[in-house]
């Protein structure tokens, strides 16, 4: 299943973490796990917080937690926040209320506790933890030698898709071997759980994710690999090296099962963007 690596510059040990509800695995989430165990070096685990829903698929690289069961943080934030309009992305404006993704804090609190919760449970076993969206599919066989160049080292903390707003938090890799890892992840979690994100200009867990990374960087507690571009504000995922192992489905795009081909900003040979 997860096996113990030192952290050697030639080769890493990693598990891959994502998370759904019922509908999220049948739009997508199954559709994600299909493509992870076809594609995905044989040695990289996917852990799966999973939120009232069965998984079908069975393989030894694949771990399913019961996110009600292992996520006991997760549902005293819920009960707590559940009834709050501002946390679920509504906001008063002159007519009335508008609803925006950028404050539905609820909505994206699922990913924040179950990094944290991973994060914890494999420190001392894994070097590397990379957040993975259940909308992504991966297209193309991904050599070992990939994932290992992608991996934040030293005092890096996170390899994240920065752009020219808040990051692309589709893909994060965290170091489980930096010193500083639990600070971060209590950072994390904390600005949901103590309620801080109501303070912040949005609560979305991109937004939550940047703000800490910078008071990190500013505070010299750790560096943080990009892996984006400063030069966009969209579809940074696919538009990166990412993109030729992986799509991520983004908004409207599950539908299609596939992105747009003007998402790319520049020619992609891959013979999935064809």
């Amino acid at each position: 299943m997860l096996f113990t690596n030192p952290w050697r510059r030639e080769q890493l040990s990693h598990v891959v973490v994502t998370t759904f509800h019922e509908k999220g695995y049948r739009d997508y989430g199954k559709k994600c796990i299909e493509t992870f165990l076809r594609h995905w070096p044989k040695d990289i685990a996917l852990v799966v917080y999973a939120e009232d829903v069965d998984v079908e698929e069975k393989d030894r690289r694949l771990l399913v937690f019961n996110q009600s069961e292992e996520l006991p943080l997760l549902r005293d934030f819920r009960a707590a926040y559940g009834e709050n309009l501002q946390a679920n992305g509504f906001r008063p404006v002159r007519n009335g209320l508008m609803r925006d993704f950028r404050w539905d804090a609820v909505r994206f609190s699922n990913k924040v506790f179950a990094v944290a919760d991973a994060a914890r449970r494999y420190r001392t076993t894994v070097d590397q933890l990379i957040w993975l969206d259940a909308d992504t599919v991966t297209h193309r066989q991904i050599p070992r030698s990939f994932i290992d160049g992608l991996a934040p080292r030293g005092n890096q903390l996170a390899a994240y898709l920065n752009r020219q707003i808040y990051p692309e938090c589709g893909w994060v890799a965290y170091n489980l071997r930096h010193p500083a890892l639990l600070t971060f992840v209590d950072r994390f979690e904390g600005a949901y759980s103590s309620g801080y994100f109501l303070n912040l200009k949005e609560s979305h867990d991109s937004f939550v994710f940047w703000k800490v990374l910078q008071h990190m960087e500013c505070d010299k507690e750790a560096k943080f690999k990009r892996l984006g571009s400063c030069l966009t504000k969209t579809h940074v995922f696919v538009n990166n090296a990412l993109g030729g192992y992986m799509d991520h489905l983004k908004g409207d795009r599950k539908a299609a099962g596939k992105s747009r081909k003007r998402d790319l900003k520049w020619y992609r040979r891959e013979a999935w963007w064809q």
